[in-house]
Parts: C-alpha cells; structure tokens; sequence
C-alpha cells in the first residue's frame, strides 16, 4: 500500500503516438499508474525529432488532458516528469574514468567511485552537446576487472561508464513544449528512449547474462546492450517501422494510409497466417486490383531485414556483439508484426522474446503492450527519482541529485542503498 500521494509523470513524443503516464510513486521507486492519455502525433514529431512545435503543442495537450481526466485530476499534483528523448543527434560512448586511491587504506569508497564516475563523463564532448543519461559498464582496480570495487584495496580505479549525449539545441525543443505545457515547476529530468525501455522491461537474468534489447518504433529504432548488469552500447537509427508502410505504399502502387491501415489492423498478418495467394484492392472504374502476397513479404522482410543489419554492425562497430546469453528483446509496435522476430533471429543468430511492460499496476489497464514499453520505464525511472528526492529535501533539485548520480540505470538496479550514500557525501 502507499503511505502518501506522491504523483509522478512520464511522456513519450514519439514519431507516431504522444503518450503521458501518470504514477504514483511510493517507497523503493514502486509505481502504480493512474492515469493514461494518448494522442496521435500527426506530424508533429518526425523521425523522433521535433518537426512542428505548435502542433506538438496541441497534441500533448490533448494526451495531458485525457491523462489528467482518467487520473481523476492529479496531474496537477506531480512532482517530478521525466520526458523520453530520441534523435537529437544523439550518440554514446564507453569512457574511462581514472582515479588514483590515496586513502589511507588504499580502499575504494564511494568517494573514489564518484569521482571516476565523473572523470569518466567530461571526456570528448563538444561545447553543442549535453550529456543526458550515464551509465557504469564495469570497473577496474590495478588492471584488474571486478563488477563493484567498492572496499578493495588498490592504488587505482578506472570506471568504465556508458554515456549518452545529444544536440544541446535540439534537445531542449523537447524540454521546452513539457514546460510549456503545465510543468513550469515540476522538476524535470530526460531519458534516452532504449534506456527507459531497458528499465521497464527486462529481467535481471537478461541484464546479468548479456541481452540486446531493441525498440522498433514508427519512425526510428533504438537499442542498448546489457552484460554483467551494465550498458556496454546503445545507439538509434532514424528508420523505423513507417518504412515498411512507405515501401510497400512505392513498391506496391497503394496509397501509404492503406499500407499503415493493414498493419495497424492485422488484416495483412491475418493473410499471411492463411497463407493466401492473393490480396485484392478495389481499382476506380477497373473492377479488382490482385497483388501476389509474397510480393508484400518480400518487401516487408528486406527493410527489415536492413534495419536489423545496420543494428548489428553498430553494436559490432562498438565491441558489444559478444556475452549475448540472454539472447534479444524486441519491444515498440514494430515488434508486434508477426515477421519482426524470425527476421531478428535469422539476422542475430539470437533467440528473442516480445518485450512489454514488467508490473504495470495500478487502475488503468491497456499498458500491457510493447507500445507501451518506453514511456512505463520512463514512469519507473520518475518513481526512483522521487525516492532520492524524497529522501533527501532541503538538498537541492533533483538535477542536483543526478549530478551526484548519474548513473541511475545500473546503480538503481545493483543498490539503491548505495546511491543514497554517494548522494551524501
């Protein structure tokens, strides 16, 4: 049960949908949604970035209110939202932090971690970007690997943080239509979208045991990698499964809303489990259009197939391609067709599940769905963020906060404990 009202926001801006969860957040970052609201973006957002800021307007506002009306009006009370990012310009790499031990005991504290962690962030990023999101991959003490240093003994630690950064300009056109938008005094904090996604879906097993996890939205996909509970890459393309319906619209001579139609609607999946022959379209004034169905699978598993190579090589390009145990982790709409997986299979050499959000309680239901996978991390993500800045009032804002520990995704996971103590130091 929770003690006390403590209301949290999540919102999605995605290149197809803007979606707003509203939680409330209770003691070791639970969460039980309260409220949903949902809107088409209509353009707005293209490719995952900003396309039309007024539009954007607009459709938030409808998914804030729909959100706030099923939430029995609380949306007025949230504390703190957390915006998921993608595009941007956004880019990641591992960098290595170093921090000499000259504590009396030569032992590693939190201390000597925060400050690798740090030394680790400032590293090869041009004045136009902001670092949004940090991760610790895995640690070394005197050139020894060891997953937590922390009371061992040595005379130096390189943290090997997995950081995220974006466009600096482009970036805040998200922050601005959120604060626009009602949350001119809620704190504010953004998430990259794999990474949300990563928080809201997989299993410790698949973190521990070495999972590729990708999101294949409307308009871009993204992906992170997990070993020894650690993002060792993460990354996005702006193609998504939108493609798809602009491939089939060209290649295929149909109008693209057509295209988007049966697959929105399963009448294209239902044919191919039929295993029919034929499709057949109406043509003004010339009776019956009949299009082979194989013509559709062929296009359909060639871009595809396409998206899924570009994946591998950039995880490849980035040394991330091995300790994949656990296998992948397909979530976003795209991950709903009923070739995506065979196609990753094929492609990866990886068994592969269909992600969708882990305990989604509360009273709205609906979110059970991998289109729904972001934006319920991202929730998550705010109800741990909440419990920092709960438990530490009088300290400053929650940026502060994350200043001091910015990598919430593997901290959060290992032990909030130790967060909490990095945070007092």
């Amino acid at each position: 049960m929770f003690h006390s009202r403590e209301i949290v926001t999540a919102i999605e801006l995605g290149s197809s949908k803007i979606c707003v969860l509203i939680g409330e957040a209770g003691e070791g970052g639970r969460v039980n949604i309260i409220g949903r609201g949902t809107a088409p973006s209509a353009g707005a957002v293209v490719k995952g970035e900003i396309y039309n800021m007024e539009k954007a307007f607009d459709q938030l506002a409808a998914a804030l209110e729909e959100a706030d009306r099923s939430s029995n009006h609380e949306l007025g009370n949230s504390r703190l939202v957390v915006v998921v990012v993608t595009g941007c310009g956004i880019d990641s790499h591992q960098g290595v932090g170093t921090v000499f031990i000259k504590n009396e005991q030569h032992r590693v504290t939190q201390k000597e971690r925060f400050e690798a962690h740090e030394n680790a962030k400032v590293q090869h990023i041009a004045p136009d970007r902001e670092i949004i999101n940090s991760s610790e991959s895995y640690f070394m003490i005197d050139g020894r690997p060891v997953r937590n240093p922390l009371e061992q003994n040595a005379r130096k630690l390189d943290a090997y943080v997995h950081v995220v950064h974006a466009v600096a300009s482009r970036l805040e056109n998200f922050r601005t239509i959120v604060r626009e938008s009602g949350f001119e005094d809620s704190m504010m904090e953004v998430a990259f979208a794999p990474l949300a996604a990563d928080f809201g879906i997989l299993s410790e097993e698949e973190r521990e045991h070495g999972v590729l996890l990708i999101d294949l939205g409307a308009g871009t996909t993204e992906f992170d990698v997990e070993y020894n509970s650690g993002i060792q890459a993460s990354g996005v393309i702006q193609v998504g499964f939108d493609h798809v319906c602009n491939d089939l619209s060209i290649g295929l001579d149909l109008p693209i809303s057509l295209c988007r139609k049966m697959i929105e609607d399963g009448s294209l999946v239902r044919a191919i489990r039929e295993r029919r022959d034929w499709l057949e379209f109406p043509q003004p004034g010339s009776g019956m259009r009949r299009i082979p169905l194989v013509s559709f699978e062929t296009i359909i598993d060639l871009r595809l197939r396409e998206i899924f190579e570009i994946v591998k090589k950039m995880v490849a390009d980035r040394g991330a391609l091995n300790n994949l145990d656990a296998g992948g982790v397909l979530t976003g709409g795209g991950a709903l067709f009923e070739r995506t997986a065979g196609i990753f299979r094929e492609v990866f050499d990886l068994s592969c599940r269909i992600g969708q959000p882990l305990e989604a309680g509360g009273a709205v239901i609906g979110v059970e769905n991998p289109r729904y996978s972001t934006v319920w991390g991202a929730l998550k993500i705010a109800a741990y963020y909440n419990e920092l800045n709960s438990g530490n009032r009088g300290r400053g804002t929650v940026g502060n906060l994350i200043d001091a520990a910015d990598g919430f995704l593997s901290r959060f996971r290992r032990n909030l404990s130790n967060l909490k103590e990095t945070i007092r130091m």
